[in-house]
């Protein structure tokens, strides 16, 4: 994308605000996992229990993320949510949610072969295993999974989902919420 996900401009408001809005009142804990120095202050104000949580290790992407997120969580329960999946469906996550009994990760699938590492739930217990997989310099969240007591979620309705991972697909998506907005 070659710019901040999180402040892409969605009508309103930033992406990130649009997703916080949406699980407002799902969650007792909201913490977003920021490189050092970056700085939302336009949420601290918001109605939300919002943390910045600033990456432990700079540079190692989305597992480093997923490692400092895990350690400040109160809860050892945490669903992952990306930036760049701008609608959520609270429906699926309660039931991701309630499908990691027993399980260290659950990750849902889209479609065979497919994974959404970062729209998946972790426990506190896979700390260990990704401080050893960026110590081995391995830094793709799905080489977590082999590590782990990982179940895959075939997801039966994909209507909602979306990435926005390049210019193209914020495009598209600005121009679904048009769509949307003037339907009759």
């Amino acid at each position: 994308m070659r710019r901040d996900k999180a402040r892409l401009p969605v009508p309103d408001e930033p992406l990130v605000q649009r997703i916080l809005k949406q699980v407002e009142g799902f969650f007792g804990e909201v913490l977003i996992s920021v490189s050092k120095g970056q700085r939302f202050d336009f949420l601290m104000s918001e109605p939300y229990a919002v943390r910045l949580v600033e990456d432990e290790i700079e540079g190692q992407g989305p597992l480093a993320g997923i490692l400092s997120g895990l350690r400040a969580a109160a809860h050892d329960v945490c669903l992952v949510a990306a930036c760049d999946i701008p609608d959520i469906d609270l429906d699926f996550l309660a039931r991701i949610l309630e499908e990691a009994e027993g399980f260290e990760i659950v990750v849902p699938c889209p479609a065979k072969g497919m994974f959404e590492p970062l729209l998946a739930v972790y426990k506190k217990s896979v700390i260990p295993k990704i401080e050893e997989l960026l110590a081995s310099n391995v830094r793709q969240v799905l080489a977590l999974f082999d590590l782990c007591r990982t179940k895959f979620l075939e997801m039966e309705d994909t209507s909602w989902l979306r990435n926005l991972n390049s210019p193209e697909d914020y495009k598209s998506y600005l121009k679904s919420l048009w769509q949307r907005k003037n339907q009759p």
